[in-house]
């Protein structure tokens, strides 16, 4: 029942003569759908409080957050530039050639040459193909194709 009302406070969106039809899954729904699939760990590496901007423009999905090493003990941030792609075997909207745009550490300092490739390379696997959004069962496997907005994601049937 509440995919049901989601989907109805998204908002159908009737396009066109063909009457194509398209979802938009607003921002807020997104950030808090992926705040429940953090932390992340792999290894010694975590990352955690993602925050997402959307570009409409760009067709791609930024998201920052926080990341912490346990061996060696290291902290700091991250930013990753991500293409949205559809899953249509699980109906999840997931993220995709990770590229990372920014990692510092908590003061400022430069990563040790260690540190650095062992976030590089987890980090990267960590978060690619991570979902971001399920869409609800009933329409999942239905869709055609996505698309970014500044306010959220098109879903396109």
């Amino acid at each position: 029942m509440n995919n049901f009302i989601c989907l109805i406070g998204a908002g159908l969106v009737w396009a066109g003569s063909a009457q194509a039809i398209s979802l938009t899954v607003p921002k807020g729904l997104i950030d808090m759908a992926v705040a429940k699939k953090f932390p992340k760990e792999k290894a010694t590496i975590a990352v955690d409080k993602p925050t997402l901007t959307l570009s409409k423009a760009r067709q791609k999905v930024e998201l920052c957050g926080t990341w912490v090493s346990k061996l060696p003990q290291a902290s700091g941030d991250f930013c990753i530039d991500t293409q949205p792609v559809w899953n249509k075997d699980t109906g999840d909207i997931e993220i995709s050639k990770v590229n990372i745009l920014k990692l510092t550490t908590a003061n400022g300092k430069e990563l040790p040459a260690t540190v650095a490739n062992l976030l590089n390379a987890t980090v990267l696997t960590l978060l690619d193909g991570a979902p971001i959004y399920r869409v609800p069962d009933m329409i999942g496997k239905r869709l055609n194709g996505i698309e970014v907005q500044d306010s959220g994601i098109r879903l396109n049937f």
